[in-house]
């Protein structure tokens, strides 16, 4: 009869150092996730709406693009922009799906001041310093010198395109203009040109 307190003594030992080490293991590890954000130029977080959103991250060193839609016709969407930096250059990349290809792309990047406009403030996309010429593909590419920003950390991307849709047989269904999502490069609005808020990665 003895035995029964010591046994019980030891089930009561062994089941305290269980939980002890099964409280102390945990996971240390944090995934990086894409943060919603872009908002204006002067932030990197925030909600922005409309299919555009900026970095997020776990390690200071660990960057993610920022993506916005392309906007086609003024109320489809043909593709996404995704704009990312190293310590040299700012990449932007078009690209598009559900039958969409691109047949020319032109680009500014760079402060909102400057980007080429008519007398009426309307975005000019031939007067813009990056084009691609004639293409017929899903995906194209601008690599732009980060210097752009100057001693700025944000700027923003006018990312402009030529599109046509076709079908499975590939058929034209329509042609069409895109601009990236953002908000209006004319604050009257009088076209829907828009501009990409983009603040580079600082972690590099």
């Amino acid at each position: 009869m003895k035995k029964m307190p010591l046994i019980l003594a030891v089930l009561v030992a062994a089941f305290a150092i269980f939980s002890c080490q099964k409280t102390s293991l945990q996971n240390d590890s944090a995934s990086p996730t894409q943060v919603s954000g872009g908002g204006s130029a002067g932030n990197s977080g925030g909600s922005s709406g409309g299919g555009e959103t900026g970095r997020g991250g776990g390690a200071s060193n660990e960057c993610f693009p920022t993506v916005a839609n392309i906007i086609a016709g003024q109320n489809m969407t043909a593709g996404t922009i995704s704009i990312q930096n190293d310590s040299a250059n700012i990449y932007v990349t078009y690209h598009t799906d559900n039958g969409w290809f691109l047949t020319r792309c032109q680009l500014y990047v760079g402060d909102s001041a400057n980007i080429p406009v008519n007398s009426s403030g309307n975005a000019t996309p031939g007067r813009f310093p990056y084009k691609s010429g004639t293409i017929n593909d899903t995906t194209y590419s601008f690599t732009v010198p980060l210097s752009v920003l100057g001693n700025a950390t944000c700027g923003y991307v006018v990312a402009h395109c030529g599109l046509v849709q076709r079908d499975a047989s590939g058929n034209t269904i329509q042609t069409q203009t895109g601009w990236g999502y953002g908000t209006p490069v004319n604050v009257n609005q009088s076209n829907w040109a828009m501009k990409t808020s983009y603040c580079r990665c600082s972690g590099l």
